[in-house]
């Protein structure tokens, strides 16, 4: 899969992605969109998706805790993502790579029992279709 489809699926970039030292570092680009809530999102390395997410409160508190966790397991601490995960983005984000993060506000959608946005179900189809390196969901 390649950015056009993320563009065509409605998804902008709002965020570049980088690990400097054991930092995993995400530069918020475009503040209105981080303040949603009930989004999807996906990180992209040179051009590939390399894992898609979603956030079900405001997406800018999403990004600290992966800023958080991520950077704990690079410097070898405790955290919820697991040391050999943070191997992985080390090895992804090398010096010279392009990261981004893109996002959007789920799909909104009536029922009879109400208004919700999709961005759970949005999260599973795209990560079975796109199977990313680096989510752990599917394997």
């Amino acid at each position: 899969m390649h950015l056009c489809d993320l563009r065509a699926w409605g998804l902008a970039r709002v965020a570049d992605v980088a690990i400097e030292g054991d930092q995993f570092l995400v530069t918020v680009t475009d503040n209105e969109t981080v303040e949603l809530a009930g989004c999807i999102y996906a990180y992209v390395i040179d051009g590939e998706i390399v894992r898609i997410g979603s956030s079900a409160g405001q997406l800018k508190n999403r990004l600290k805790a992966w800023r958080r966790d991520v950077s704990m397991a690079l410097a070898g601490g405790k955290s919820s993502t697991p040391i050999d995960e943070a191997c992985k983005w080390r090895a992804a984000l090398k010096p010279g790579s392009e990261g981004a993060l893109y996002a959007r506000r789920g799909t909104e959608v009536t029922t009879p029992v109400g208004t919700f946005t999709t961005h759970l179900d949005e999260e599973r189809m795209l990560i079975a279709r796109l199977r990313p390196k680096l989510n752990r969901s599917w394997r």
